[in-house]
């Protein structure tokens, strides 16, 4: 800095300005000597960003273990060219359902993903690209857990490309679960049981037909269902009735009410939502009456891999 102020002074046009200029040119140069990073600091600044990739598990033997699948966030794995597949490893426990993606490119032909059990036993497999004009295409394989901490392994293969593959795998719980409800058009009409019957007196039928309905996931299973009404006139030892012409089998609401029915419809009954559903009530009151406003509501559990 004193080299520039001892060139000014010395031709004799030495002004405030032109000094307070100097000065902050002298600065900015000083300031990038002293402070310039070293080349090692721009190296490791350059490895610090870099995404750390998985690579090398080529055999069950190096599969990569992913543990305990649910949360987990698995880095991007590499199949380097001449190596043809990729594994890995992850657990489940008893009664989680699960499908396994994996990314993939409109380049990567052929590529597939497998699950295998712990003895290595093929469990399923997959090829078809799901979305494949979006961004984010992907192939899947699905597997359900017998007992708990069970292993898995999944292999992921390279098909026909032959460059370097660059894919991501990720694991799904694949049961999802969805609540709708539906009307009924019309009413219901009783004649009242006259004749006194212990068995009461049945109205007569409505039906629902949902097997178009758009709404309702494919394959989704009943888990719980229920019926709301209006009676008139009001009357007590009346109860709701519904059916699936799946199977044909009448059940009875659970409890005596005019306005609300549950029923004993689980998902072991394996009842498809998108049925034909008839609904009657059946009462001990002589009178006779009509129900309307009548209310299904269905609970249901849907694989996510069927709607693909």
């Amino acid at each position: 800095m004193g080299f520039f102020m001892y060139d000014v002074v010395k031709k004799g046009d030495f002004s405030m300005k032109k000094y307070i200029s100097i000065l902050f040119v002298s600065a900015i140069v000083l300031s990038g000597v002293l402070f310039a990073p070293s080349a090692s600091a721009s190296a490791s600044q350059k490895n610090s960003s870099q995404i750390s990739a998985i690579t090398g598990n080529h055999s069950f033997e190096t599969a990569n273990p992913v543990g305990y699948w649910k949360y987990k966030n698995i880095d991007t794995a590499i199949l380097p060219e001449g190596e043809k597949e990729s594994y890995f490893t992850f657990t489940a426990n008893k009664g989680e359902r699960l499908y396994v993606r994996s990314s993939t490119r409109s380049e990567y032909k052929g590529m597939s993903i497998e699950i295998y059990n712990k003895n290595k036993v093929l469990v399923s497999k997959g090829t078809e690209v799901i979305n494949p004009d979006t961004a984010l295409p992907f192939i899947y394989a699905i597997t359900d857990a017998k007992e708990n901490n069970e292993m898995f392994y999944v292999k992921v293969s390279r098909g026909s490309y032959t460059d370097d593959i660059y894919f991501t795998l990720s694991i799904y719980d694949r049961i999802k679960a969805g609540s709708e409800t539906f009307a009924f058009s019309g009413a219901a009409e009783n004649k009242g049981n006259t004749s006194l019957s212990p068995n009461g007196s049945d109205s007569t039928v409505l039906r629902l037909d949902l097997t178009k309905q758009t709404s309702i996931p494919k394959d989704a299973i009943v888990k719980r269902i229920g019926t709301a009404a209006t009676q008139i006139p009001s009357q007590g030892n009346t109860r709701h009735c519904i059916m699936s012409e799946e199977n044909k089998v009448w059940h009875r609401a659970l409890a005596n009410s005019s306005t609300q029915g549950n029923y004993d419809i689980t998902l072991e009954d394996n009842l498809s939502v998108s049925s034909i559903w008839n609904f009657k009530y059946n009462t001990l009151a002589t009178a006779r009456s009509t129900m309307k406003n009548v209310k299904l509501k269905i609970d249901y559990e849907y694989d996510v891999t069927s709607q693909y």
